[in-house]
């Protein structure tokens, strides 16, 4: 990437997309003054989510919350989190992709026996899944928002039919904070830019997988981005019948990320690979979305992650900048056999093609 100018009081660097400097060297993400519509907000507080949890608490004698599983730190800690706060009833939704690390699965088989949840695994077609990875790579040198937006699909469509099934929307809970994980400029969850670059013959097609029900996807459509459709929101509202009744727990609770790794091993024995970050071990594939994002600009959510906390004052910027070794800057080993699977080379990833402009 050649010189790189950085922040003088986070890390990021000039490569970052919409970034600029004053006379002192900072960055308009420390100095306040990005206007950016979807930066993080403030959290909705404690007495909202106790309102919520009341609301749909011992509505259904088999269970009160849907949570999505990984095995990873962020969705372990919502479970966790849940159950000791609140009581609640658990079902666990572990979306498969192929790629579970091995932390990852025996995280889950923890989590379900100490926090006594039902998990239910939904693995889609493999040969489908090559089919969108391949396509994604190919006209847009990325392939995770395959699995953010056929993950949300399909957790939309379950939502759907347990409403059909028990007569109101079952209450689902994510770990997904956008304090820590947004990423200007170059994120690829938004389901606007998901639907844009899909083929007419992969949207036919996604609209019949088993787990996913074609009537979400055609509603899912005509909003601009159902991933941010909130309980509360405008645009829950506008989904009607289709809503998921969804909510980000770090929106409400204090998302300390770093003591939640030491509460979950000392409270569940859950683990992470060693001298490595604590964030998305759980996918084998993880290294290799990193680097594509290091290859086209300069940085991984590594060092976007370690400048809010600096931000915040919870970390030095010595330290960030010792933690950027943990940045995914050289060909991780997985993308060979990933490529291999998938029928494509190298030579077929676009490496150039800007990423989605929607949070």
């Amino acid at each position: 990437m050649g010189d790189v100018t950085r922040c003088k009081r986070c890390i990021l660097p000039d490569t970052y997309p919409d970034i600029q400097f004053d006379r002192n060297g900072v960055c308009n993400f420390c100095s306040g003054e990005s206007s950016n519509k979807n930066a993080p907000k403030k959290s909705l507080g404690r007495q909202e989510l106790d309102k919520i949890i009341r609301t749909h608490k011992g509505k259904s004698k088999k269970y009160d919350v849907i949570v999505g599983l990984s095995g990873g730190k962020d969705s372990s800690y919502v479970a966790y989190y849940l159950k000791k706060e609140y009581d609640v009833k658990i079902l666990g939704l572990n979306y498969d992709v192929g790629y579970r690390s091995t932390y990852a699965i025996q995280n889950l088989e923890i989590l379900a026996d100490k926090l006594e949840i039902d998990l239910l695994t939904l693995r889609p077609n493999r040969a489908f899944l090559n089919k969108l990875f391949a396509h994604f790579l190919r006209n847009r040198g990325e392939f995770c928002s395959v699995c953010n937006n056929f993950g949300y699909l399909i957790g939309a469509s379950l939502s759907w039919n347990q409403k059909l099934s028990l007569g109101f929307s079952p209450l689902m809970v994510g770990g997904w904070s956008k304090e820590y994980e947004f990423q200007h400029g170059v994120s690829v969850t938004s389901m606007q830019y998901f639907f844009e670059n899909l083929t007419q013959e992969l949207l036919e097609e996604l609209m019949f997988q088993p787990f996913v029900e074609k009537e979400v996807v055609l509603r899912f459509m005509q909003l601009k981005d159902p991933r941010q459709a909130q309980i509360g929101t405008k645009e829950h509202k506008e989904l009607g019948d289709y809503a998921m009744d969804f909510i980000q727990l770090p929106d409400y609770v204090e998302w300390d990320l770093r003591e939640m790794p030491h509460i979950l091993s000392e409270k569940l024995g859950w683990k992470h690979p060693p001298d490595v970050h604590e964030s998305h071990f759980d996918c084998s594939l993880f290294p290799l979305k990193e680097y594509l994002k290091f290859k086209k600009y300069g940085l991984t959510q590594e060092t976007i992650k370690n400048s809010v906390l600096i931000r915040q004052g919870l970390m030095t910027r010595e330290e960030a900048l010792e933690r950027m070794s943990f940045e995914q800057t050289t060909e991780p080993e997985v993308l060979d056999a990933f490529l291999h699977e998938l029928g494509i080379t190298k030579n077929d990833i676009d490496w150039q093609a800007e990423w989605s402009r929607f949070a």
